[in-house]
């Protein structure tokens, strides 16, 4: 099984500045993000994580796009939203950089905030319904995309907002396939919270794997069965700063598996068909507790 990361991690920045940063902040040439992006990338790498992220350090999902998409004005939406340039990309190139002199095998994969997301996160003062803001945000993001996969082969869309019940699914498709359609890439979508009752719609929606949280929100587990992409499987709880110890880990891995064995969609290879990775993002912790999560992760899944 393939282990992975959701997307964002602690943000490390430098004690002091070095000569090199005093001599580009004189050109203009300083990112103070840039270290950040590299503790992020090392840290994963050194845990074991086989598809990793730059660690999402800029800010929240969500500022990080409306400050670089023509139309808002903070959280505001005051004129069509359009792409103007790649948002992610430069960080996407870093950390493959970075990466690459750790362990050359390891993948990063892109990473967007999802259409619905973005629009039910902002105050629209433009549009007249939600459906035109969110796909004009898709086609945005289509061409996030777009600059996306000629750097990696696995992109990820964050769409939690699709756990709350207040979007319209059939809009939520529609905005997907704008964004996914004719790439030859392996897309993901993570949906955090309870999948209970949504989880026959997100089978609907056109990417290769969903990938949900199982260690904080134990029910979710009872709707593996009837999964019919492939599976994120989130067996760490990002809400908590205790680190869970392989054992535990694993345990939840396979009761997991347990009820994938049942998934006639799934079951003839789950080593292929789940991937293992924490239930979320990391931000919110210290980067010892995150890296430790992470290290017993791959540790668990690696003893199956």
């Amino acid at each position: 099984m393939k282990t992975t990361v959701v997307g964002s991690y602690p943000v490390v920045k430098k004690e002091r500045e070095e000569l090199i940063d005093k001599i580009k902040k004189i050109f203009g040439l300083y990112d103070e993000f840039e270290y950040s992006i590299e503790i992020a990338v090392r840290d994963q790498v050194t845990a074991g994580v086989e598809i990793i992220s730059d660690g999402q350090v800029r800010g929240d999902m969500i500022e990080i796009f409306t400050k670089n998409l023509y139309g808002f004005e903070d959280k505001r939406v005051i004129n069509r939203v359009e792409f103007i340039k790649p948002i992610t990309l430069k960080d996407l190139i870093f950390a493959k950089r970075v990466a690459k002199k750790i362990d050359s095998k390891v993948e990063v994969k892109g990473i967007i905030t999802g259409p619905c997301t973005i629009a039910y996160s902002v105050r629209d003062e433009f549009y007249s319904n939600k459906e035109e803001l969110i796909l004009d945000l898709a086609r945005a993001l289509r061409k996030e995309v777009e600059h996306l996969v000629r750097e990696t082969n696995y992109i990820q869309i964050d769409e939690p907002i699709l756990s709350t019940g207040i979007v319209d699914f059939d809009i939520a498709k529609r905005a997907i396939d704008i964004i996914t359609k004719d790439l030859n890439v392996f897309f993901a979508m993570h949906v955090c919270g309870s999948i209970y009752n949504i989880i026959d719609e997100l089978n609907e929606f056109n990417v290769s794997l969903l990938d949900h949280e199982f260690a904080s929100n134990k029910k979710n587990l009872e709707v593996l069965d009837r999964i019919k992409k492939k599976v994120g499987f989130g067996c760490v709880n990002t809400k908590s700063k205790k680190v869970e110890s392989v054992e535990e880990i694993k345990e939840i891995i396979k009761e997991g598996l347990e009820i994938l064995k049942n998934n006639e969609f799934l079951s003839n290879n789950l080593h292929e068909n789940v991937y293992i990775d924490p239930d979320c993002g990391m931000r919110l912790l210290s980067r010892d507790v995150a890296f430790k999560k992470l290290k017993n992760m791959v540790l668990a899944a690696k003893s199956i």
